[in-house]
């Protein structure tokens, strides 16, 4: 099952979870991936972390959010990902 979380807005993101039985895949589409995709990638890593996520497919699609807004839409799609599952 697939959660997408946020809008395509200038300082946010578009987030696509699907949980997974393998590791954490993150997948990010920015114009400023470059400069910001290890910060991108940590924000991700610790939501998932937060939540105690051991596998799934990330996707973020960046419209210049901010690291916390990348991490709460994260979580966000997550928890609804797993109250999804069961």
């Amino acid at each position: 099952m697939t959660i997408t979380c946020g809008y395509e807005r200038k300082s946010d993101c578009v987030v696509t979870v699907m949980l997974t039985d393998g590791d954490i895949d993150i997948e990010i589409y920015s114009k400023i991936e470059k400069l910001f995709g290890n910060q991108m990638r940590n924000a991700v890593k610790g939501g998932a972390e937060d939540l105690g996520v051991k596998g799934a497919k990330i996707i973020v699609n960046d419209f210049g959010a901010l690291d916390f807004v990348i991490k709460a839409r994260t979580k966000t799609a997550l928890r609804e990902a797993m109250s999804r599952r069961g």
